[in-house]
Order: C-alpha cells, then structure tokens, then sequence
C-alpha cells in the first residue's frame, strides 16, 4: 500500500516519540506476555491474550489479532463480515497495495493480514510501528470494500 507523505511524517513521529519508553534491544522472539506489555505501553488498554500465540487488541469495539509465530514473526489479521465482496475486488485490492494481502476466507468475508519478519530482530518500535502501520491498512481496506459491497 501507498503511504502518503502525512503518514510516512506520522509513523516516523510515532517511531521517535517511542524511544524514549521503548526497549530497542533486538530480540529473535517476543513472548505473548510482552507483547500484551508492548501494545499497552504504546497505549491500547485492551489488549488480552486469547490463546497461545493469539492476542487481541480491541480499538472502538473492533478486534484486531496478533499472531506470535513459533519462529519469532508477527502477523496482523482483521476480518470483515456482512460485505458482498467478489475476488476480482480482492485481487484488485492485492494489485495496487502494498504492506498486506487480502483474501476472501471459508466463509467469503474478506480478511486482511500483514507480516513482520523477525529474522533480523525485532524491537518494540518494530511492532507498534508494524501496528500501526496495519490499522492504517485495516482503515483503507475498509473504504475499498465499502465502496464495492454489492449489498
């Protein structure tokens, strides 16, 4: 996906003004405890852990999920349901963005998920950036598929 010139100036104000509380000591892997700890501390009060490796951060009702990966990567996945969306608008979706994939799952509602690859370290900055950077996704996958629900 595309960021504008006002996100990419967003992101980067996040990344400096999360220095000053964050560990950026480079780790393999985060545990489930410290990622809850993580996304608290960039300021999400609702964030629990579901299961092993499934966390759950809730933003105005709505849920979005961080999948802690055995290897140490991160994926972000949002769903949607209700929306009549074919594949040809999800393909379309997957053409022209960049930094998440969408597809439709085993019930036809659409899904939108990203990856943080952890072989090189990660450190906390990493994933509220990578967060961020998927709620900002999430929110213009929205107005694609509002704008070609058949519904």
């Amino acid at each position: 996906m595309k960021l504008s010139l006002s996100a990419i100036i967003l992101v980067f104000g996040l990344l400096l003004a999360g220095q000053a509380n964050a560990d950026n000591s480079l780790k393999t892997r985060f545990s489930d405890s410290e990622l809850v700890k993580v996304m608290r501390g960039d300021g999400y009060s609702s964030v629990t852990i579901i299961r092993d490796g499934a966390i759950r951060v809730k933003i105005d009702g709505k849920s979005y999920y961080i999948l802690n990966k055995s290897d140490g990567d991160l994926q972000t996945y949002y769903a949607f349901s209700g929306l009549d969306i074919t594949t040809s608008d999800i393909n379309e979706w997957n053409k022209t963005k960049r930094l998440s994939r969408a597809y439709l799952d085993n019930d036809n509602d659409p899904v939108i998920e990203s990856d943080l690859l952890a072989n090189a370290g990660l450190t906390d900055e990493h994933v509220t950036v990578f967060f961020t950077v998927f709620k900002s996704s999430v929110d213009h996958f929205r107005d694609f598929l509002y704008e070609r629900d058949k519904n």
